[in-house]
């Protein structure tokens, strides 16, 4: 998983339906040495959510798409007014719109402790924004973390700069980006996490993204592959092979929401505002088999 440092949060406030089973979020949070509670006892009357958000670190709320969800979004709107980041878990898709066009919403099982794992890390490791600062487009007020340059070689040098690029292009568009280094059992992680959500939130909030000096129809389809066991295991809705040279020739993606893109039409629609339409047509043409 993540080498980068996590965000030092010790305790957590849970809202969430009433009665509902927390599923593996209790073993997940107590292994990253996170306490948490729901509403404080001590405190009588609404007041109690006051008071039990103000001594977090930040919030956990669990959207299920009922009636429910109502107290849920009271709570997620205590914790934005007293500054709190937001942790947000949507069972399924029926969840309240406004919450999806504001907050990150992971959709994920309780009960699925790979994905939801991967999901809390993420929120750990990304930078705090508010639903007030999260669509500014200035990057300033967060600074995610710089790429690690570990690899030795000409060519393995130019492929580093490569990547600084594409970081860079994507804190300038506003986004947000952080760097995967390879897990404790060796195996590649893809190279860069972005989140551009006042682009395309349903592909790019977070996407995976492999970036490479060429590319073959071989090395795509191998990145291809490797990405989506990650955005699987992970519940992550796009991946993006980014490359210093154009996209072959006939190349035809496995799923449709894998895209190869040569870094500077990515650069170029990024800046313009149109990569999510750019993508959503391509994932429109693979689903219709064209090329």
């Amino acid at each position: 998983m993540f080498k980068e440092p996590l965000r030092r949060l010790h305790r957590c406030y849970i809202s969430a339906p009433y009665g509902i089973d927390l599923g593996s979020l209790p073993v997940l949070l107590g292994e990253r040495q996170i306490g948490w509670n729901w509403a404080s006892e001590d405190v009588p009357g609404e007041l109690g959510y006051v008071k039990g958000i103000e001594r977090c670190d930040f919030v956990l709320a669990v959207l299920d798409g009922t009636k429910s969800d109502h107290r849920v979004l009271y709570e997620m709107g205590i914790g934005e007014g007293l500054g709190k980041p937001i942790f947000v878990v949507a069972l399924n898709k029926r969840v309240n719109s406004f919450a999806m066009s504001k907050f990150s919403i992971a959709t994920v099982g309780l009960g699925e402790a790979a994905a939801l794992a991967f999901q809390l890390d993420l929120f750990l490791s990304t930078p705090h924004e508010t639903i007030f600062t999260r669509e500014l487009p200035s990057p300033s007020h967060a600074r995610p973390v710089v790429p690690k340059i570990e690899r030795s070689g000409a060519g393995a040098a130019r492929g580093s700069a490569l990547e600084q690029r594409v970081y860079e292009i994507i804190i300038g568009a506003g986004g947000s980006a952080i760097v995967e280094p390879k897990d404790d059992a060796g195996a590649a992680a893809p190279d860069l996490l972005m989140w551009l959500p006042h682009q395309e939130p349903s592909l790019l909030d977070p996407a995976v993204i492999e970036v490479k000096l060429s590319g073959t129809h071989q090395i795509a389809r191998t990145v291809e592959r490797r990405l989506l066991s990650f955005m699987q295991a992970g519940g992550v809705q796009s991946a993006l092979l980014l490359t210093a040279d154009e996209p072959v020739p006939r190349f035809r993606s496995i799923a449709p929401n894998f895209f190869w893109l040569s870094v500077d039409d990515f650069e170029r629609l990024i800046l313009e505002g149109h990569l999510g339409f750019h993508l959503r047509g391509m994932r429109n043409r693979a689903a219709h088999g064209a090329p």
